[in-house]
């Protein structure tokens, strides 16, 4: 009998310590999960949705879409930066708030460019050739369409980003 009750404690040990640990490492891995979340998000960047913000486009032919976006809460200042950023592949521009008339071409050149950064070349590109419609602008959201020819001084590639399409929120509670 006496040795039943040690074997029964001794299972009940087991159990009660490998719960424990899995517990223990449960919460290790969500805390672990929350500060990587918090990491990611501490440029201010946030997730793309198709009903929230995003941006996508076609570069050299092939879908990109940025996985995050960068809002521009900024209300000081004249002008709206679009980033976007799909590990390591990115595109940003920004927009003159005093230019921004809905439907109107801004051009992008030397004083007004496209930047374009991408795993498969070196150094920054920039796109100086091609132009940024917005299509839509309240105190929410800023929307628009966008194309552009990147080039670099780290290659002779031209790159062509077409079909652009971007929604990114202007506040950080817009719905």
């Amino acid at each position: 009998m006496k040795f039943k009750m040690i074997v029964l404690l001794g299972i009940y040990t087991v159990i009660m310590a490998t719960s424990c640990s899995n517990s223990a490492q449960g919460e290790a891995t969500s805390q672990a999960n929350a500060i990587q979340e918090a990491v990611d998000n501490s440029s201010g960047a946030i997730t793309t949705n198709e009903n929230g913000n995003y941006i996508k486009a076609k570069i050299d032919g092939r879908n990109w879409s940025a996985a995050k976006v960068t809002p521009d809460y900024s209300v000081g200042s004249n002008y709206l930066r679009i980033a976007g950023d799909n590990k390591g592949d990115g595109l940003s521009f920004t927009i003159w708030k005093p230019g921004v008339r809905i439907g109107k071409a801004i051009p992008f050149s030397d004083n007004h460019a496209a930047d374009l950064t991408l795993n498969e070349v070196s150094g920054f590109l920039s796109g100086l050739t091609g132009e940024v419609v917005v299509t839509a602008y309240d105190d929410q959201w800023v929307e628009g369409t966008f194309y552009f020819t990147a080039t670099g001084s780290s290659t002779d590639r031209k790159i062509q980003v077409t079909d652009g399409h971007f929604r990114i929120s202007l506040v950080a509670d817009a719905k």
